[in-house]
């Protein structure tokens, strides 16, 4: 019986009166009432965690519970992980004493405990003083024995499953069940006579509690907590070895074990048993001799999968895998027990190992400051190679037995042997499948494809899933997305797209839609983050680690973007860094392949998944006909654009609230500056909207085929483009407009999801007006024109924009797609822009490239010349010409397919019939036969059939005459200019400005700094930057070359960026390989007798580095290596060759 005169929580009392009510009810409660012990116990946290909250003036939203506030102060204070460990465990034990009836004693008795240590943390926290407190003594289970007889009961049902004399095990079954209800019967009526004697105390106590409930009593830390107070509240938080077993029996039930340290055993008499998944603590192992037991050894049925070594919470984890190693290898077979293995065991030099999986673990999660002290540590001992790893929780029964029936070797040597499906018909959805399979052989975790909007990254996916699930290297697929409408998309996509004898992938195996079900384990799970967020951490009973082995992850950009302007929906409800560390903690929960899609890999995604396996550009997708170029964008210049907004300090303003719209009058305290990029953001300026509205409206035609998508900065922004935009076309189209051609499509918007079907399907809307919501995954092929009125700084969003339009379209003529920018954004991210498009120069003609691809001579030079590109691609200037030539052919025929089937147009399908009779293929296909070619075969086609490809090519043309084709409009109006982003088309400008950026960038870029004063200290990789960075800001080698006039063909980039720079800064003559030849062995020569053998091999020596200016080591051993490399050159030059090309170096130039 409870003595309620006394409680262990007394010294609690005048630190906080409510805290200790509520732990003394908890106490007195527990053998009458346990559920109402786990429920007095969870409001303690809860008021623990507000008091250290409120005393740290941290922001805690009315609406949140107790969840997010754990969340909260985890994120924000310095706490310990096993504090946080037993905030959850009293959290969950709360809510299950509030709703499940058969709450029993031993979670009363782990809460009672866990709170006294939370108690300690509190009152040190407070008081600053540092006690000795007397061990917990903990009251007696009541309900031991009933457990145990439970348990036994449960072993006979097993028995008598294949027992031979079911009778005598039946009638122990009902003896023991007897047992156990007189047992019941006993503990009842205690807990009745308890309740009675102790009535009216605990009558009172709940008054107590009540009463100082409702009391707004201000938090007793009135200060915040300093840093020196919690690390001495922390140091002395340390839970016994005790407790640390109650935290991991909860882990190991949570993943469906049946753990309970206190009674199963191996000391209690508790054995395996069929059927049965036991976790059996302290079971005996022998080693060498050396007895030791195992904290627990886990049992599916009779067969020892795993061992488990459980430390203190103050032990670090990582280390003692070892120790769970040396368990497994003593590991000793009873005859009745079924080994894990077919015929001998794993062994790895001297070490044999009996069970094949081991787990070190104390309780507590993992922490990233401090990854090896907490988490679950698991090793697949089966093969040398297998690394220990870090998870969130321990294996399923299911998940190890999965393991351990899986044939990984066999599942990869088929995907090697196997040839993909010809419903992954294009080449680089192949190259991609087998990248990726590639990855998975060298198991590897974490794979990143990268492949441009709209190549068909779902396809893509769908074809790989099968042929995984189909070899059995997966079982549970989870295709993860981050908003429902994309989730939808996929799923009607997996049901609808024929893969192999007439069947979708949904009728070949299970898939599911939308929402986790785990009743059913479909092998294709289509789910949302913000699904599996509930269902992983808002959840008591979350779903195992290995509930998915492998998660295709679409549009892995979108959880680790720095840009706070992703969506607007997210940020009204949500902070920043709480998305993207939900994000992550999602796939980082599982214990699975990660497969990351997307078409913008960003630095976070990189460093989650690691460099791509496999990268199909926007670049090689428009270059081999999958995608359409765009043009450079179309700049709309306002006065207000080019000079900002100036407020003075002191003036009355209007401003307006974001929540309601409504506006009030205030005073500016301070000068106020606002760019362009505040527009519609931080200051409304309805004029630049209007006149930015005005010039669309003489651009689009939004009464046509083409489709127009606008990015605007706000919901308010769309709201207001849209009534702008609906006023003005209606001054000039009059009775002919049509109120649906232009809407707002937002998550705001009356019912978004049908509208985008309808802009997907539908003549109206033609402009779809947005924020967030069509920024990703949303395909609609007839998207020719894109608005951007809102300036981002993301480059991933960028080109997810950009992304909207790049789709083909046949059907409406479709070659190229064209951008209007409002805002100067290409300007701020041309630098990072992977998006470029293929140039399409409108004074070179379709004769001068046909005569140029058709020279050989010509194309050799041309192949010569390396152009530096961002997508990593080789590409030559031979490729930048047949990029230009099919560009223009397939602009001058997809136009003509658009109009062929125009009644006024005979002349028009006769041009493109003859197309077909001269050269075997439709008029449409001409730009993908003429690509396949190949540049030489190309060249020699083009020899012989030219002239009649120039002659049908000028019909189509002639055909078309003056079709109303949209103009793009050089009008000014209202605006200041409206330009095509050429920039620098003169030589003179262009390289009176190259001169001007190397002036800037001499002071603080150390690459351009040694070209000036010593080439020779440049490096290889000093080098490529700098052919990044000038390759960024649009200094080419072919525009720099043709700067100079043309006649430097002989250049490598490298000696010419360095001729250019050096003539920039010191003003030296641009010289040409043979003048640096000459000025480098004329050097050489001088510096003592040579032989003439000699000095034969310094002319190739110095040659070579004429060519290529910047060398090292390892291109001189290459260049000379049939000679006996770096080596034999030292010897045959009696010199450092290293130290005759510095000497050779310094005299190539000039002013050296």
């Amino acid at each position: 019986m409870m003595n309620l005169a006394e409680s262990q929580f007394d010294f609690l009392k005048d630190v906080d009166p409510l805290m200790h009510a509520l732990l003394v009810s908890a106490e007195a409660a527990y053998y009458t009432a346990p559920a109402h012990t786990l429920v007095q116990t969870r409001k303690f946290a809860e008021a623990l965690v507000n008091k250290v909250a409120q005393a740290n003036q941290l922001e805690v939203p009315e609406q949140s519970d107790f969840l997010s506030r754990i969340r909260l102060v985890e994120n924000r204070l310095k706490l310990k992980a096993d504090f946080i460990s037993v905030l959850h465990t009293l959290r969950v034990n709360g809510n299950k004493g509030a709703h499940d009836a058969e709450t029993d004693h031993s979670d009363a008795l782990t809460s009672l405990r866990l709170s006294y240590r939370m108690a300690q943390w509190l009152y040190i926290l407070t008081t600053q003083k540092t006690k000795l407190f007397p061990e917990f003594k903990a009251p007696v289970d009541p309900t031991l024995e009933a457990r145990r007889m439970r348990f036994e009961l449960m072993e006979l049902q097993q028995q008598l499953r294949t027992a031979q004399d079911k009778q005598t095990v039946h009638s122990d079954i009902q003896h023991k069940l007897a047992e156990l209800e007189a047992e019941n019967l006993q503990l009842k009526h205690q807990q009745q006579v308890e309740a009675q004697t102790l009535q009216a105390q605990l009558a009172d106590y709940e008054a107590k509690v009540k009463e100082l409930e409702q009391q707004a009593t201000m938090p007793t830390l009135e200060t915040p907590i300093e840093d020196e107070q919690l690390d001495i509240a922390n140091a002395s938080f340390e839970l016994s070895e005790a407790e640390t077993r109650e935290l991991i029996d909860r882990q190991l039930q949570l993943a469906g074990w049946q753990a309970d340290t206190q009674l199963l055993r191996y000391s209690n008499g508790v054995r395996p048993q069929k059927g049965l998944n036991l976790a059996i603590a302290e079971y005996p192992t022998l080693l060498d001799g050396e007895e030791g037991f195992a904290d627990y050894v886990l049992f599916e049925g009779l067969m020892p999968v795993a061992v488990v070594e459980a430390k203190k919470q103050n032990k670090t984890v990582s280390q003692y895998i070892r120790q769970a190693e040396r368990y497994s290898q003593g590991f000793q077979f009873a005859s009745d027990l079924d080994k894990p293995y077919k015929n001998t065991p794993w062994t790895s030099e001297e070490k044999v190992y009996h069970i094949p999986f081991v787990y070190a673990c104390n309780g507590q999660k993992q922490s990233k400051r401090l990854a090896d002290e907490g988490g679950v540590w698991f090793r697949d001992v089966r093969h040398p190679s297998n690394i220990s790893r870090v998870l969130q929780g321990f294996h399923s029964p299911a998940g190890l037995k999965w393991k351990l029936e899986q044939d990984i070797e066999r599942a990869d040597e088929y995907l090697e042997q196997t040839e993909i499906l010809p419903f992954n018909d294009r080449a680089y959805q192949r190259e991609g499948i087998k990248a990726v399979e590639q990855a998975i052989a060298k198991d590897k975790q974490r794979i990143l494809l990268a492949m441009a909007t709209g190549t068909g990254k779902t396809r893509l996916a769908t074809g790989l899933m099968y042929r995984l699930i189909k070899c059995q290297r997966f079982k549970h697929i989870l295709f993860l997305v981050d908003r429902s409408t994309l989730g939808t998309q996929a799923f009607d996509a997996f049901g609808a797209e024929v893969i192999e004898q007439g069947q979708t992938l949904a009728q070949i195996y299970t898939v599911a839609d939308l929402g986790v079900d785990t009743t059913e384990r479909p092998e294709v799970q289509v789910a949302t983050v913000q699904s599996l967020v509930h269902r992983l951490f808002n959840s008591d009973a979350p779903l195992p680690i290995d509930f998915y082995d492998c998660i295709i992850i679409d549009e892995a950009h979108r959880g680790y973007t720095l840009d706070k302007e992703m969506t607007e929906g997210e940020e009204t409800i949500r902070d920043e860094a709480q998305y993207l560390s939900t994000y992550k903690r999602v796939i980082d929960y599982f214990d699975a392949t990660l497969i990351g899609l997307t078409a913008t890999p960003a630095l976070h995604t990189t460093e989650i998944f690691d460099k791509p396996v496999f990268t199909y550009s926007f670049t090689r997708a428009v270059e081999e006909g999958y995608l359409v170029n765009y043009d450079k964008p179309i700049r709309y210049i306002t006065k207000l654009s080019q000079a900002g907004i100036e407020i003075p300090k002191g003036t009355s303003v209007q401003v307006m609230t974001n929540a309601t719209g409504q506006k009030t009058t205030a005073l500016i305290p301070d000068d106020m500056d606002f760019d362009v990029a505040d527009f519609n953001r931080r200051v409304i300026n309805e004029s630049f909207n209007k006149v930015i509205c005005q010039a669309l409206v003489e651009d689009l035609n939004p009464l046509g085929d083409e489709k127009t998508m606008i990015f605007c900065v706000t919901d308010r922004h769309a709201d207001q483009v849209v009534a702008l935009l609906n006023e003005l076309f209606k001054e000039k189209y009059g009775k002919d407009w049509n109120n649906d051609a232009v809407v707002k499509i937002t998550g705001n918007a009356d019912q978004p999801s049908k509208l985008v079907e309808s802009y997907k399907k539908n003549k109206f809307p033609n402009i779809a007006v947005t924020v967030d919501l069509l920024t990703t995954g949303i395909d609609v092929p007839k998207i020719c024109n894109l608005v951007f009125m809102r300036k981002v700084r993301s480059r991933v969003l960028f080109e997810q924009m950009l992304g909207r339009a790049t789709r083909l379209c046949p059907e409406i003529g479709k070659t190229e797609f064209r951008i209007y920018d409002a805002v100067d954004i290409f300007a701020t991210l041309q630098a990072v822009n992977t998006m470029q498009p293929i140039v399409v120069r409108p004074n070179i003609s379709i004769d001068q490239l046909i005569r140029e691809l058709s020279n050989p001579e010509l194309m050799q030079k041309a192949k010569a010349i390396n152009v530096p590109c961002i997508d990593e691609v080789k590409r030559t200037q031979a490729d930048i010409v047949l990029d230009e030539f099919i560009q223009k052919v397939t602009r001058i025929l997809g136009k003509a397919e658009k109009f062929k089937h125009h009644p006024d147009q005979g002349k028009l399908r006769e041009a493109l019939g003859k197309i077909k009779e001269n050269f075997g293929v439709e008029s449409f296909k001409l730009p993908q036969m003429l690509r396949a070619k190949g540049i030489d075969d190309l060249g020699t086609w083009l020899q012989q059939n030219s002239a009649i490809l120039e002659a049908r090519l000028t019909e189509v043309r002639s055909a078309l005459g003056t079709l109303d084709l949209p103009i793009i409009s050089d009008e000014k109006d209202e605006l200041i200019e409206r330009v095509v982003d050429t920039v620098h088309q003169q030589p003179e400008d262009y390289l009176e400005y190259f001169d001007s950026f190397v002036k800037t960038a001499v002071n603080h870029n150390a690459a351009i700094k040694a070209v000036v004063t010593r080439p020779s200290d440049l490096t290889r990789e000093q080098l490529r930057e700098l052919e990044n960075l000038l390759t960024s800001k649009g200094f080419t080698q072919s525009k720099l070359t043709q700067a100079l006039g043309g006649n430097e063909s002989n250049q490598t980039y490298a000696s010419q960026i360095i001729s250019m720079i050096r003539r920039s800064t010191l003003g030296e003559e641009i010289s040409s390989v043979e003048e640096r030849y000459q000025r480098g062995l004329n050097k050489i020569l001088q510096q003592r007798a040579w032989t003439e053998d000699q000095k034969q091999w310094l002319a190739r020596l110095t040659l070579f580095i004429a060519k290529e200016v910047v060398v090292d080591k390892n291109m001189i051993h290459h260049q000379f290596a049939k000679d006996g490399g770096v080596k034999r050159l030292s010897k045959l030059l009696d010199s450092d060759v290293e130290k005759l090309v510095d000497d050779i170096h310094d005299g190539l130039w000039q002013a050296s």
